[in-house]
């Protein structure tokens, strides 16, 4: 046997990974549908995603626009982005762990 012989998939395992992908359609569309939050470190910025990671609000405080700096908005809304998608990511990989034991979460 070489690195190219393998034997297909029997009629049970093919059954248990269709099982397991519509598990992770089901999963893919409930976790597009719920949100997640983020801060940027200074509390200026929060942003929101959805479980995909896509933008879905974005708020930018007073007080960032009144401060001495305002070029840090941008930073500021890059953290926030970035800690929102991070806490989806992370909600993503202890559902699908639940599916497949060994995804790391």
């Amino acid at each position: 046997m070489n690195g190219y012989d393998w034997a297909p998939p029997t009629a049970a395992e093919m059954a248990v990974w269709e099982a397991k992908a519509a598990e992770f359609e089901r999963l893919a569309a409930e976790q597009a549908e719920e949100r997640f939050t983020g801060h940027s470190d200074s509390g200026l910025v929060e942003a929101e995603v959805d479980g995909n990671g896509r933008l879905t609000d974005l708020d930018v405080s007073a007080e960032a626009l009144r401060q001495a700096y305002p070029q840090n908005i941008g930073p500021d809304t890059i953290e926030a982005i970035v800690a929102a998608r991070a806490a989806a990511g992370a909600a993503g990989r202890e559902k699908a762990a639940g599916i497949l034991p060994g995804v790391r979460a």
